[in-house]
């Protein structure tokens, strides 16, 4: 399965370098360096078609013009402390959620700011905002369960409830590590935790989980949706990634062991079997869903982060990529041939008959003077 100019891929690294690439053999990728030296801990699509925003581990947020190949602002001063954990565009502004649970509703001139109370030993870790719902966000963390709230009125809508005790009478943790929500309904979300579980939530239903599902030696990093219904993709910190169905009580597809280092971000095609995975072993992978098949690797020098994928459209040139195959047109030399006569066989014939009148005529002349 060729793949080469077949998506944009934008991939966030630890020392903050933005890299493009096109999937190309043997491409060498481009690389956008930043102001500042961080590590890349959110990336998103922006506001516009050719706006990324990249959050860092310094607090920062950073705007990226892919038309322009060149960072357009950078956001400073924001409420709350630690890295940025997540990013989202809501109309023309972007929503902000830092690792101690402060969430910015930012604007440019004028900010917006409210935080989610976290215990003394909660963080926020994970980070979703349903695009399907613009007023609503999922946040999930350490010693921090699984809650969506709503932007405007800054209300909690939805607390998940523990998973309560296991044999020895101790409370289940629940470090959530990602969170995506499932595209077949705004109201049902997925959750994966660092202790190997992977949470199905309904809100409509109940405050537990509707599905759960436990891979013991497993440790989750972060989670996607696949493209076929109820079905998901998780990676772990120990190399691998599963393929997962959520439909009750949940079971492992598919587990995929290319890897040599924990898997950091995952994208899937919502329409195609195809798979994109960044990892700490520093390389870019494409998998085909239903064969396993490694349909693209590449090296891209630095450990990665984030990844951002979007299907490039055929008639439409990608950024930065210079379309060598057209030449300059001379306008005149154009407009010559378009006044042209088309020749044909009936004006050949034509031109033909005239001449041998022509001819004759001539003949007739001659013996005339004679």
């Amino acid at each position: 399965m060729d793949i080469s100019n077949k998506y944009y891929v934008y991939v966030g690294t630890t020392h903050g370098v933005l890299q493009q690439t096109f999937c190309k053999a043997d491409e060498q990728p481009s690389y956008f360096l930043p102001e500042q030296q961080s590590e890349i801990t959110a990336l998103e699509w922006g506001r516009s078609a050719d706006e990324i925003i990249i959050g860092y581990k310094n607090e920062h947020v950073s705007l990226y013009n892919t038309n322009e190949c060149k960072y357009t602002k950078t956001i400073t001063k924001l409420e709350g402390e630690g890295s940025i954990v997540g990013l989202s565009p809501i109309n023309k502004s972007i929503i902000i959620a830092k690792h101690d649970g402060v969430i910015t509703i930012w604007s440019g001139k004028k900010s917006d700011y409210f935080s989610i109370n976290l215990d003394e030993k909660g963080t926020l870790d994970a980070f979703l905002h349903n695009k399907n719902r613009e007023e609503v966000v999922a946040t999930g963390g350490e010693c921090n369960d699984f809650k969506l709230w709503h932007v405007e009125t800054k209300q909690c809508l939805f607390k998940a409830k523990s998973l309560g005790h296991d044999e020895l009478n101790l409370p289940i943790p629940t470090s959530i590590r990602g969170i995506t929500c499932l595209p077949e309904n705004e109201k049902i979300n997925a959750c994966a935790t660092k202790e190997g579980h992977v949470l199905l939530y309904d809100e409509r239903a109940q405050r537990r989980p509707v599905v759960k599902f436990l891979e013991k030696k497993a440790s989750y990093t972060c989670i996607s949706t696949a493209y076929r219904e109820r079905q998901c993709l998780v990676g772990t910190t120990r190399g691998y990634m599963q393929l997962l169905d959520l439909r009750a009580p949940g079971k492992c597809l598919k587990t995929f062991t290319t890897f040599t280092g924990s898997v950091t971000s995952i994208v899937c095609d919502p329409v195609e079997p195809l798979v994109a995975t960044t990892s700490l072993d520093r390389f870019l992978r494409f998998h085909n869903l239903e064969t396993k098949e490694l349909v693209y690797k590449a090296y891209l020098k630095q450990n990665l982060t984030k990844i951002l994928m979007k299907p490039l459209v055929k008639e439409e040139q990608g950024p930065g990529e210079e379309n060598r195959n057209e030449e300059p047109v001379d306008e005149e030399y154009e407009d010559i041939f378009s006044k042209m006569e088309t020749v044909t066989e009936e004006t050949k014939r034509k031109r033909k008959t005239e001449s041998e009148k022509g001819l004759k005529k001539k003949k007739k002349k001659v013996k005339d003077v004679q």
